[in-house]
């Protein structure tokens, strides 16, 4: 019985340790306009350094964004402010290192 609470107990802890996550505004620039395929994406480019407390860098830019979620009229050499997420899960979980961006509006 003993170990076997040993065992849950060490399971709660890798549970709770594994996920973690950050928030935070990030800047981009409108680099150009991706025609290549049926729907049009802006490529972001991170102005500035990248913002303390991240997860992690990688994946931070290029961004590629649909034109549609930019609120303000967005074009090619606009800056835009985007909430970024990044989430960690549990360290027996598949998860892709990855920056998601929503909220985007023409800074």
């Amino acid at each position: 019985m003993r170990k076997l609470a040993a065992v849950l107990a060490g399971c709660l802890l890798l549970a709770g340790c594994g996920g973690s996550s950050w928030e935070g505004q990030l800047r981009y620039k409108i680099a150009s306009i991706d025609k290549s395929t049926p729907t049009e994406f802006f490529q972001l480019e991170l102005v500035g350094d990248a913002p303390e407390g991240l997860l992690w860098q990688d994946g931070l830019t290029p961004k590629f964004l649909v034109p549609g979620n930019v609120s303000g009229d967005a074009a090619v050499g606009d800056e835009v402010v985007c909430t970024g997420t990044q989430k960690k899960g549990s360290p027996f979980a598949s998860w892709e290192k990855g920056t998601e961006l929503s909220g985007c509006r023409k800074a």
